[in-house]
């Protein structure tokens, strides 16, 4: 009996998961990245090549990750630790600020 759910994420929801891998790496790499544009993406992600990545997100299910995993999940990765990155930096700017703010000058 066929109750209309998915046995699996659908593929979206994979790349989904490799943007969030990416967007929280870019977060604690925020701490230690110097500023300025970052460098042409890797397709290294996590420490493991697109082959691997592919394999990390699929997970146990049975078979061969599709090739369009490991083809497209690298870009999503790279997306999301630039928006990680990114969105770590405004904070820690924000955070800066209001620090400056509150500092000696704010109670005079």
């Amino acid at each position: 009996m066929n109750t209309g759910h998915l046995r699996e994420p659908p593929y979206w929801a994979l790349l989904e998961t490799a943007s969030a891998f990416g967007r929280r790496d870019g977060h604690a790499a925020a701490r230690f990245e110097p500023h300025g544009a970052l460098d042409p993406p890797s397709t290294y992600c996590r420490g493991r090549d697109p082959a691997a990545f592919a394999r990390l997100l699929w997970g146990s299910r049975p078979g061969d990750p599709p090739s369009g995993l490991e083809a497209n999940a690298p870009l999503w990765y790279a997306r999301g630790f630039a928006e990680g990155l990114a969105a770590e930096r405004r904070w820690a700017e924000r955070r800066q600020r209001v620090g400056s703010l509150q500092g000696p000058a704010a109670s005079s």
